[in-house]
């Protein structure tokens, strides 16, 4: 999934959400209680507090279509999933079990594309929850009152990259399969603690720096990546530094660069890391950068002190594990690390 436009251009300003109250169970006599799990579990509702507003929304929701940043999480946590938008970068984001499950689901749009979403697929699925992982403020770009005939919509959109540890947690709770994704939650953790106290004494020190590789600016730019960004959020629980920020505060968390600024943004850092595919290979974009003698030339790149992530684009807790093994690697194979 390509980035063109930065965060702060095209995000809103991400809600918290929570539960705010307790269900309310439709009426029934004792006769009809735990004959329909199905019916009893669509009869009880709760309110949920969602970008869009405080949503009434299934305890237990039995058919769930999900877009954007919801997609993942829901499938990785066993959500009762009856149709998702497409997803892009699918083998780096996601295992094999993953894959199988993704692969079987029914598509009801393009990824990245909310505006484009299919009504008719939507409707097929037969919803009782919408949930739509994408900013609040695309709300815009999608016909409400098509979906709110068909089921509740809940928007849970991110600012940042970096967002997508409590979002994950926000699409488990409204789908009421909390249990299950946080599971990964904890070997998360765990794994983080671990990867910080290898490398803590050796490389807490150095600077390190992001360049964002599927990303897509003009030709003759790069994508100079700080703290929380596409790539260098993953290193976010490791205690290493990201220092610096853009030029233009608006920017956020990354900016487009022409090559000739290249040692301005890169030089004073001690080690750079960007994302590879899964095959070590690197996307068009980040060759060019490559290939330019200004980057060849930069005392990071000189010194060997680059780090190559493998699934750079993870979204969930499940897929950064996977992502955590190639940042161990890679930084156990710094020159540093090796003293």
């Amino acid at each position: 999934m390509q980035v063109k436009m930065g965060w702060a251009r095209r995000a809103a300003v991400i809600g918290a959400a929570a539960l705010l109250g307790a269900g309310l169970v439709a009426c029934g006599s004792d006769d009809d209680k735990g004959s329909d799990t199905e019916t009893t579990a669509a009869a009880t509702t709760r309110l949920f507090e969602a970008q869009n507003g405080t949503i009434e929304i299934p305890g237990d929701p039995q058919s769930i279509v999900a877009c954007g940043y919801a997609v993942l999480p829901l499938i990785q946590s066993g959500a009762n999933l009856s149709g998702i938008c497409e997803w892009g970068r699918e083998d780096d984001n996601m295992d094999a079990e993953t894959k199988k499950a993704y692969d079987a689901l029914p598509k009801v749009g393009p990824d990245g594309a909310i505006s484009a979403l299919n009504y008719e697929a939507v409707t097929a699925a037969d919803p009782d929850l919408i949930i739509l992982g994408v900013p609040s403020r695309a709300q815009s770009q999608v016909d409400m009152g098509k979906l709110q005939a068909l089921a509740p919509v809940v928007f849970l959109g991110p600012t940042t990259p970096a967002d997508w540890r409590t979002l994950g947690e926000q699409f488990a709770d409204a789908a009421n399969v909390s249990d299950s994704y946080g599971a990964f939650i904890e070997q998360y953790d765990a794994r983080t603690q671990e990867i910080s106290k290898k490398y803590q004494d050796k490389l807490g020190g150095l600077k390190f720096a992001g360049v964002c590789s599927v990303c897509a600016p003009d030709p003759g730019e790069f994508v100079r990546e700080y703290k929380s960004s596409y790539v260098t959020n993953l290193f976010d629980d490791l205690g290493l530094q990201f220092p610096g920020q853009t030029d233009n505060p608006e920017d956020g968390h990354s900016e487009y660069v022409a090559f000739e600024r290249i040692s301005d943004k890169l030089g004073d850092a001690d080690v750079i890391v960007y994302g590879v595919e899964l095959d070590g290979s690197v996307t068009p974009e980040m060759q060019e950068v490559i290939a330019s003698p200004l980057w060849q030339n930069l005392p990071a790149v000189k010194a060997g002190n680059i780090v190559q992530v493998k699934h750079a684009q993870a979204a969930t807790h499940q897929t950064a594990l996977l992502a955590l093994d190639s940042i161990d690697e890679g930084l156990g194979a710094l020159p540093a690390a090796k003293q």
